[in-house]
């Protein structure tokens, strides 16, 4: 079975701008769960590639939710129904109802967007309710 940075490194698809350092870490923190049917959650998706990445990883997985506040991202499109892309703010109450109207409830959820830590903080007060007991955040 691939590691996460097998496939990141043979990924052909849309761009991930992912460090080499967050994938061996991912790899390690989400090898538990790679086999469950899971959902998950990434804030902040930039060119949509790491969603594609992630489809590979959990070839089990419900759902992937990724949530941008670039407009740019509307125009992502994937062949995997599994997938989907919310654009808006992740920390507003209209971008969170969008986003859990995806998916009630997740696995594991990336804060991976403004990168600032004030958001950071809003994000996770407004979706650690939605991570199921034994996830990760």
């Amino acid at each position: 079975m691939k590691t996460l940075l097998d496939l990141y490194k043979s990924h052909t698809g849309k761009v991930s701008d992912k460090w080499a350092l967050y994938l061996r870490e991912y790899d390690r923190l989400f090898a538990p769960y790679r086999e469950q049917a899971i959902s998950m959650l990434e804030i902040g998706v930039q060119n949509g590639g790491s969603l594609e990445i992630w489809s590979q990883y959990f070839p089990n997985a419900q759902k992937f939710v990724g949530c941008d506040i670039n407009p740019d991202c509307a125009k992502l499109t994937y062949a995997d129904p599994r997938i989907a892309v919310i654009v808006g703010d992740a920390t507003t109450p209209e971008t969170q109802a969008q986003v859990l109207a995806q998916s009630a409830n997740f696995d594991l959820i990336i804060e991976d967007g403004s990168h600032t830590s004030s958001d950071i903080v809003k994000a996770f007060a407004r979706y650690f309710p939605a991570l199921k007991s034994g996830g990760l955040f």
